[in-house]
């Protein structure tokens, strides 16, 4: 992986502290109302007690009214957020999708394709981290589904599109070229082998910490 180094740069400084900035809609509770915030904790219920029920007792074998039931809300309001049971696996991907898009952009100047894909991957690794026992649960679910192993997979593909775009995007394109969407794979490739290792029961290693472990296996 090229050598570029974002340490000590005010510049890049100040792009560690734009990235840590929320992006509206997506992780800043403060701008959120009173009814909003009931939303998302009544969302973030019926995801833990659907995550804990597929993991224990298997996707298929687990119903609506069981989600319901754990969540202490109705079968009525579980439709009002999911319209299946495999929705629940989202866990706020698709926003996360957004984040990266925001973030390509936050990435400091004189970082090629690959190294502001790793450099946006490592502060999703940040945000990522409290999740950790919550993407274990949602891996073990996903096991005991192909359905489920199949929308893991799409979440997956649809980051790599977001890097890819972002990238593009950084350098003025309308559409990645050959160089972002390869630089795209490569980094979703890393953070893959990063999130397996970090979800393992007996890992106490940070996120961040295995995606930059994983980028310093790149030759250059």
């Amino acid at each position: 992986m090229p050598s570029q180094q974002t340490g000590g740069d005010p510049a890049d400084d100040r792009a560690d502290a734009r990235a840590d900035d929320p992006v509206p809609g997506v992780d800043d509770p403060l701008a959120l109302g009173r009814r909003e915030q009931h939303k998302r904790s009544t969302r973030r219920a019926l995801e833990d007690a659907a995550l804990t029920l597929f993991a224990r007792d298997g996707f298929d074998a687990t119903t609506v009214e069981a989600i319901a039931e754990r969540a202490e809300v109705s079968p009525r309001t579980f439709f009002r957020y999911f319209a299946t049971k495999d929705e629940v696996l989202d866990m706020g991907w698709a926003a996360r999708r957004e984040r990266i898009l925001a973030l390509l952009l936050l990435a400091p100047d004189g970082l090629d394709d690959l190294a502001a894909a790793v450099w946006v991957l490592e502060r999703m690794a940040i945000e990522l981290e409290p999740e950790r026992d919550r993407v274990r649960l949602r891996a073990v679910a996903a096991a005991t589904s192909p359905a489920l192993r199949g929308r893991s997979a799409e979440a997956l593909t649809a980051w790599e599109a977001a890097v890819g775009l972002g990238l593009a995007r950084r350098r003025g394109l309308e559409r990645p070229d050959e160089a972002a969407s390869v630089a795209a794979a490569v980094s979703l490739g890393l953070w893959g082998w990063a999130a397996r290792h970090w979800i393992h029961p007996r890992s106490g290693v940070p996120l961040r910490e295995l995606v930059r472990t994983a980028a310093s296996h790149l030759p250059g």
